[in-house]
C-alpha cells in the first residue's frame, strides 16, 4: 500500500509526505476537506511528497475549491520536479492556488 501522511504544523498549515496518488487522494480529502471548509487560507508543505499522479492533482484542485474563494491553497517547499508537473498541468493558473518553492 502507498504511504501518505498529513501532519499538522500549526493552524491551517500542514505537511504532506509520501505519495499522493489514486490510493491516497481520499486520505487528503478526508483529513483536510473539513478544515478547508472553515479556513480562509490553507498552506501545505509538500517538501516530503515523493510522487503525484493525476488523482493527486485532482485532490489538490478539489481541496482548493472547498476554500470557495475565501483564500488560496498555498503549496510551499515545492520541489523542482513537482513544480514542473504543476506547471505542465496548469495548476498555477487556477485563481485559488499559489505555488512557492520555499516557505
Amino acid at each position: 500500500m502507498t504511504q501518505f501522511e498529513v501532519t499538522t504544523i500549526e493552524r491551517d498549515r500542514y505537511r504532506l509526505s509520501g505519495e499522493l496518488d489514486m490510493a491516497t487522494a481520499p486520505a487528503l480529502a478526508e483529513a483536510l476537506g473539513p478544515i478547508a471548509d472553515k479556513c480562509r487560507r490553507l498552506t501545505l508543505d509538500v517538501k516530503d511528497v515523493t510522487f503525484v499522479d493525476s488523482s493527486g492533482i485532482r485532490a489538490l484542485v478539489e481541496l482548493s475549491a472547498r476554500l470557495d474563494g475565501s483564500g488560496p491553497l498555498v503549496l510551499t517547499n515545492v520541489s523542482d520536479g513537482l513544480h514542473r508537473l504543476l506547471d505542465i498541468v496548469g495548476l498555477e493558473t487556477l485563481p485559488n492556488i499559489q505555488v512557492s518553492s520555499d516557505v
